[in-house]
């Protein structure tokens, strides 16, 4: 059983906002401070440091797997983003427990793809 620990570094605004987006996308009542994406599938949110985040996600299921004594659901998660001027490619993965929707990890990167004319 792995047992917490406090952050050992401040997490990135920009992918805190992705990790939250992702959530929202696999389960939208997991929504946290993310707003519906628009009729284009683009989600608009405004980062803690105040610049705002242009994000369209998709996340597909891939596989069943036993996590303790729960089964749970492991979700690759795509797509792309920008924040300011700059665009990112969205890659990563979630895990749901099926049983309590709670989500057990939610880890995305962002691959910086250049400078986006908006």
């Amino acid at each position: 059983m792995t047992v917490w620990q406090p952050a050992t570094q401040e997490i990135d605004p920009v992918l805190e906002a992705v990790q939250h987006a992702a959530r929202a996308t696999i389960a939208p009542s997991a929504s946290i401070g993310t707003p519906a994406p628009s009729a284009s599938g683009v989600r608009e949110v405004q980062i803690v440091d105040g610049r705002v985040l242009r994000i369209q996600l998709s996340a597909q299921p891939m596989q069943q797997v036993q996590r303790g004594v729960h089964m749970a659901v492991i979700y690759a998660v795509s797509g792309n983003a920008v924040v300011d001027r700059a665009g990112f490619r969205v890659v990563g993965q979630a895990v749901l427990d099926i049983a309590t929707q709670a989500f057990l990890d939610v880890d995305c990167r962002l691959e910086p793809v250049g400078t986006v004319t908006l």
